[in-house]
């Protein structure tokens, strides 16, 4: 199933989990104001895509802008976001408009915030605080007249806490949260996904005697599998597959990369992250069903109730730390998604 949004926005988003119904739901709600969104998600999770559905459904009329943290030159950068006025420093010969300026009404994505050196951080706080900033050879402030959007791949405070993010930065982002999962929390959308990067190989690839659908084994492998880059990684292992299956009919299993090879059977003399993997899988595939699970992969039942349990330990870890978890299931459960993003 795909989630249709705003007629204005080219393409769609597939939104099968509770995880991308709160993702759709912050957007709808976040689109029309000008505070500032963090958007924090892994490499390959969508910051960028999911800016610029933010940015369509903003109404605004300026253009969608976006720079990564290692664009930005460390003894160019207040040059680089702000501008100068002309005769500013020897050599400017007439006045530069910076990346806040250019952007004008639109919406400047800051992607990868967290790899900004403290120092360029601090040259932020008056944008994000007063949205105001001042280009350089001049004593004048100008206001802020774009939507500013920051990408990170970590929650803010842990990025306090190591030192990466400064604290007065922090609090002026605001609350404005929006958490992208990673493909292994979306894992009933991975075949949605892998057919559509199926298609899209001739074009991506310039290959066009590749496999045209998947062999009937493949795509539960597809789903079983870990994918450190989310969709960037399954798209790449997808295209790979194709190019190796060249003048076959379907993808097959001995089509795939190494990497996306997996077991989809429990084996006790495996190492124990892959038979954790196998076990998420199986509970995953039939409704967290322990005696279905098990006889799915080829397990005892004592062995899928033990590292369901642990999985389950795992999960409450890892959301200790999030605000907003029990919110998230909350939407899901109301199906609170406005009209036009509803499917």
């Amino acid at each position: 199933m795909q989630v249709p949004l705003h007629p204005a926005l080219l393409g769609s988003v597939v939104a099968l989990s509770a995880a991308m119904t709160e993702v759709l739901y912050r957007i709808h709600q976040f689109a029309q104001a000008r505070t500032p969104v963090v958007m924090v998600g892994e490499t390959g999770t969508g910051k960028s895509f999911f800016a610029h559905i933010l940015h369509q459904l903003s109404g605004r009329t300026g253009r969608f802008a976006e720079i990564t943290a290692g664009e930005i030159d460390g003894g160019l950068a207040h040059d680089q976001l702000f501008g100068h006025v002309r005769g500013s420093f020897t050599g400017a010969m007439q006045r530069r408009l910076g990346l806040f300026a250019d952007a004008g009404d639109g919406t400047l994505l800051l992607d990868d915030f967290h790899l900004l050196p403290r120092g360029q951080q601090a040259l932020l706080l008056r944008a994000f605080d007063r949205c105001e900033y001042r280009p350089v050879g001049t004593d004048r402030d100008l206001p802020v007249t774009c939507r500013l959007v920051v990408g990170v791949q970590r929650d803010l405070d842990a990025l306090v806490a190591d030192g990466t993010m400064l604290l007065d930065l922090r609090y002026r982002l605001g609350q404005c949260v929006i958490r992208l999962p990673r493909l292994e929390e979306r894992r009933g959308e991975i075949a949605v996904f892998s057919e559509r990067f199926l298609e899209e190989c001739p074009a991506d690839t310039d290959v066009k005697d590749g496999p045209q659908r998947f062999a009937r084994d493949v795509v539960p492998v597809l789903e079983a599998g870990t994918y450190p880059g989310n969709l960037r990684d399954l798209r790449e292992r997808i295209r790979a597959a194709y190019l190796l299956g060249r003048g076959s009919e379907e993808l097959e299993i001995e089509h795939l990369p190494d990497a996306a090879r997996v077991s989809l059977r429990y084996e006790p003399r495996a190492d124990h992250a892959t038979q954790l993997r196998v076990v998420q899988w199986a509970l995953w595939r039939t409704g967290d069903h322990v005696g279905k699970a098990a006889e799915l992969i080829g397990a005892s039942r004592n062995t899928v109730s033990v590292l369901r349990a642990e999985l389950r330990q795992k999960q409450v870890r890892s959301l200790s730390g999030e605000t907003g978890s029990a919110r998230r299931d909350d939407a899901a459960a109301s199906g609170r998604l406005p009209r036009e993003l509803r499917a």
